[in-house]
């Protein structure tokens, strides 16, 4: 249970907890008062004959038409209904669970000038699992109002849920919990349409996959160093000092947990250099994962609301306008991708006799057999790929609106490329490990005591390669494996 006193309470933590756990959300009596509180204080400003965008006003280019009473009394609801013109693929539940919860904190700051009655509409419908259908991609709007929406108008009853892999109407799910569809009240449609909570809960659910993929990409990368016997004084302690670096010591630590024991034969005095950089691309990578979450907390927090009501007056801002999660979601890619450019040359390394000391391609009936080889190719068709997904999807502004609205983030597309990246990552990762797994055999040496887990894990999945046979359903196996194994926090992060 999550118990929600002040919109400060509602952090990365209980987000994690409500969207990805779906516990129960509790909003405090007295933080409902204040919510009210503010709203009486909007309402009396309104009554003043305000001009208020969205509110007594049209949007974008026809924000310098005012409405008349008749066109305001279905101007909040109408906001919900023109913009809603995507379509599936869907968010995942958790992501929309989250986009539902960031959305809250805005509502319960008091800054957005709803009602209690919403807030607690919002928060009945998360505990019981009322899930919209948002779409995920192809969203070039200044803020998000295509998939807020498709978010928000499923609480007055129009649009679609999520049910189970399939999705039913809203009206329907909302019957079935036997609630009545929510009416607005004034300025809520525009208190649920402006803003980015989309781009935090996109933010968060992509940094959350990150993180796992830079343990598995660190579980890999000492496997390699073990199948490879590749020198050690790379991975020595004191190459983070040398470094100036805190996130460069902890990431030695952890490699160094995992690898120490491993054999040597002397034989190699240095190893190529995408083996001696693998601290550095490591920390490279756990810090932009950091730096995302840092971003993404930080914007859970953030008004976002436009026009938010502050200090008795409304304000028109920016803070719909979250550049930085979506650089940041282009950020992680890049960073994902380089660690997985590195994963493709160890691959090559380990199939060259000349750095393995093992045979040729890994297979001791070279010509007969082709081993392991082709894996490398299907890694080079990864990688192909990874490149051309790296190119920023949050640059490239256009035109909307009559050009009133001429800046966008992107972040959903961000988001996707993300998703994609993630995917050819992990598989590149996975053909790595079936060549080290190769290469273990071969060797015939046991790996060391940091890595027995990850073996036991690897060898069980795949038998060692004597004759060819198809490879497929091995990578897939592996794929499963390093699932697994990021979900296990190494020593020393």
């Amino acid at each position: 249970m999550v118990i929600i006193r002040e919109a400060g309470d509602l952090n990365a933590d209980a987000l994690e907890r409500v969207a990805w756990h779906s516990e129960e959300l509790i909003l405090d009596e007295g933080l409902l008062r204040r919510v009210d509180e503010a709203r009486a204080a909007m309402l009396q400003v309104l009554a003043g004959g305000e001009r208020v965008y969205a509110v007594t006003t049209g949007t974008g280019f026809m924000a310098r038409k005012d409405l008349t009473a008749t066109e305001q009394a279905s101007q909040q609801r109408n906001l919900l209904l023109g913009r809603a013109v995507g379509s599936a693929p869907y968010l995942s539940p958790p992501e929309t669970r989250a986009l539902l919860a960031a959305r809250l904190v805005n509502l319960i700051s008091g800054h957005a000038g709803a009602t209690s009655k919403l807030c607690e509409y919002m928060a009945a419908r998360l505990n019981d699992d009322f899930t919209p259908a948002v779409p995920r991609r192809t969203m070039g709007t200044s803020g998000e109002v295509i998939a807020l929406a498709h978010a928000f108008q499923t609480l007055i009853g129009v649009g679609l849920v999520l049910d189970g892999d399939s999705t039913r109407t809203a009206a329907a799910a909302l019957a079935a919990r036997e609630a009545e569809p929510y009416v607005l009240q004034s300025k809520e449609g525009i208190a649920l349409l402006a803003g980015a909570p989309a781009a935090v809960a996109l933010a968060f659910g992509r940094r959350r996959r990150g993180a796992r993929l830079s343990r598995e990409l660190l579980v890999t990368a000492a496997c390699v160093i073990d199948a490879l016997q590749a020198p050690l004084d790379p991975y020595d302690p004191a190459v983070g000092r040398l470094g100036n670096d805190p996130v460069l010591v902890r990431g030695l630590e952890s490699l160094g947990a995992l690898i120490a024991g491993s054999e040597r034969s002397g034989r190699q005095i240095q190893a190529p250099v995408s083996l001696r950089v693998i601290p550095q691309v490591l920390a490279h990578l756990d810090r932009t994962v950091s730096r995302l979450a840092e971003d993404t907390e930080r914007a859970l927090g953030a008004v976002s609301d436009s026009p938010a009501f502050v200090d008795g007056r409304f304000v028109t801002n920016g803070g719909f306008h979250q550049i930085g999660l979506a650089a940041g979601m282009d950020g992680l890619a890049l960073a994902l991708a380089q660690g997985a450019e590195l994963a493709a040359q160890w691959c090559h390394r380990l199939l060259d006799h000349r750095f393995s000391g093992l045979p040729d391609q890994l297979t001791a009936t070279a010509g007969p057999h082709c081993g392991p080889m082709v894996v490398y190719k299907r890694v080079l068709g990864a990688i192909n790929e990874l490149r051309r997904l790296c190119v920023p999807a949050s640059l490239g502004l256009a035109e909307s609106s009559l050009g009133q609205e001429d800046a966008m983030t992107y972040a959903f597309e961000a988001a996707e490329k993300l998703r994609r990246v993630e995917e050819l990552v992990r598989e590149v990762l996975a053909c790595t490990l079936l060549v080290a797994r190769q290469a273990w055999a071969l060797r015939g040496t046991p790996p060391p005591h940091g890595l027995a887990r990850t073996a036991s894990l690897v060898t069980a999945a795949v038998e060692p390669i004597t004759v060819d046979r198809p490879l497929g359903a091995d990578i897939e196996r592996l794929i499963e494996v390093l699932e697994e194994l990021g979900t296990v926090r190494p020593q020393g992060r």
